[in-house]
């Protein structure tokens, strides 16, 4: 069963996205934002993150530097989830690491699922 972080302070994101998830391949372990999402990223060991941009406390752009600079936090795919669309915010998450980037107001529901399975899938193969 593959691990999926959700770091978003849109509960309701995280709720409904773990509805449309097939229960027997996905477990989603939630984190309301990045201090916590470090925390969940170290005890939980995810396959993947999801990570929203605009957040309390450490937002998503932050999350993502702390992980460029730590030798000690796991590397883990991460699928950017946001309503930002700007072209530059978009380049500079992908520049720092991301997988991949979902407008969440653009995509189906389904075609979060589609690019989900379509990363871990990918990283299923490296391996």
């Amino acid at each position: 069963m593959k691990k999926i972080l959700v770091i978003d302070d849109d509960q309701f994101f995280a709720k409904t996205l773990e509805g449309a998830l097939p229960k027997e391949k996905y477990e989603l372990i939630a984190a309301e934002d990045g201090e916590v999402g470090l925390q969940k990223l170290k005890s939980e060991k995810p396959d993947l993150i999801i990570l929203d941009l605009m957040m309390p406390k450490l937002d998503g752009t932050a999350f993502l530097k702390k992980l460029q600079e730590s030798t000690d936090l796991p590397k883990v795919p991460i699928l950017v989830s946001s309503n930002l669309s700007s072209v530059k915010k978009i380049s500079d998450v992908m520049a720092m690491g991301a997988v991949g980037y979902v407008i969440k107001s653009d995509e189906s529901l389904q075609s979060i699922v589609q690019d989900i399975e379509r990363v871990l899938g990918e990283e299923g193969k490296k391996e």
